[in-house]
């Protein structure tokens, strides 16, 4: 696999923990998760997050990505409750790195919803796309295209909830 040597040659020119030794594993992480090796990927991912924190710091905004590709992995596995603590944790840490409007705080904010709703959190997860949706108008537009997602993930939220007439 094309990812895997990339990962060896980092790690021969570079060693563990340098960034593109530490990029180099995330994108080998991302290549097993689309393969849907997902404990290999989880691995990956994992390894990663934990160098970037040796490398980067734990709130740097590349850890903070590379925690992201973690949560997803989770969620891609069907690990709904982990990757429901880490998007939590993820959207946290992004609104006091990032701020409240950052793209990156935004999209976390619509991770962790869709995550709650696939638990069946279906009163969380609304109000967590209503106010992505309302912050995403504002930051982003309204005919942006993530507005649109977050349009789209408040109503199937709301049309999911049985305690919605």
């Amino acid at each position: 696999m094309r990812r895997e040597a990339e990962l060896k040659q980092a790690r021969s020119a570079h060693g563990d923990l340098h960034p593109e030794t530490v990029r180099a594993q995330h994108r080998l992480a991302h290549a097993f998760r689309a393969a849907r090796k997902f404990n290999e990927a989880l691995r990956g991912f994992d390894s990663a997050v934990n160098a970037s924190i040796q490398v980067h710091g734990p709130n740097d905004a590349q850890t903070l990505r590379y925690r992201s590709g973690l949560a997803n992995c989770h969620f891609a596995a069907g690990d709904t409750n982990r990757a429901i603590e880490i998007f939590a944790e993820l959207l946290k840490a992004r609104r006091a790195v990032l701020g409240e409007n950052h793209p990156d705080t935004l999209r976390s904010q619509g991770s962790l919803g869709n995550a709650l709703h696939s638990a069946g959190r279906f009163i969380e997860a609304a109000a967590l796309h209503h106010r992505n949706l309302g912050d995403r108008e504002r930051v982003l537009g309204v005919e942006h295209p993530s507005t649109d997602a977050s349009r789209r993930n408040l109503a199937r939220s709301l049309g999911d909830d049985p305690t919605v007439p």
